[in-house]
């Protein structure tokens, strides 16, 4: 079906009768017959190589759908918040899993960029973090390195490798006031820092 005006391509979203890909795709054919802004293709073109990359890994087919669809939606709920419409709440945590060498870092340092050019990120670099990184030897101390982990992932990904760990341990273990400072901030925090678990 064609569409004439942008508010058509929302309501057949919300009403269920095209996906938010076939109307992302719906909205760019209108940007294109109204105007050609400079920036948007340029942003857009960025955006494509990423994909591109992304397309150029062995596998993962689901994975590069499901990127997709993500960035679909964050495009469709970005233009209803330009037309005035309601909106979903953004929320990017992810679990990535699968064995080593699988390409689960390479994927999250891609959506980073892909977060940057839609400007869902401020700069949408990734910060690498293993337990060591997050959980101290001393009561207090857990939740100061969290939290310095968290700052240097503010505007980007904070990517936790292997972080089924943090909840390994026993009674005594600061493993959970790690989890237990991540949780509030993704809650409570600045919502421009996005947590990628493996």
């Amino acid at each position: 079906m064609t569409y004439v005006y942008p508010q058509d391509v929302f309501t057949a979203v919300g009403n269920g009768e095209i996906s938010p890909t076939q109307a992302f795709k719906s909205l760019r054919k209108l940007d294109n017959i109204t105007t050609c802004h400079t920036k948007i293709d340029n942003r857009q073109k960025r955006i494509e190589e990423i994909l591109y990359e992304l397309d150029h890994l062995i596998g993962l087919s689901e994975v590069k759908n499901l990127v997709r669809e993500i960035y679909a939606f964050i495009e469709i709920q970005r233009r209803r918040v330009q037309e005035k419409l309601n909106t979903e709440p953004l929320v990017l945590h992810m679990i990535f899993k699968g064995n080593p060498g699988t390409g689960k870092t390479t994927v999250a340092r891609l959506l980073g960029q892909i977060f940057r050019e839609i400007g869902i990120l401020q700069r949408g670099h990734l910060i690498e973090v293993e337990r060591a990184d997050l959980v101290g030897e001393y009561i207090g101390h857990t939740a100061q390195k969290t939290r310095e982990q968290l700052k240097k992932a503010y505007g980007g990904i904070l990517f936790i490798d292997e972080a089924y760990s943090l909840a390994r341990g026993g009674e005594k273990d600061f493993g959970k006031e790690s989890i237990d400072v991540l949780v509030v901030t993704s809650i409570q925090g600045p919502k421009k820092i996005h947590t990628y678990i493996v």
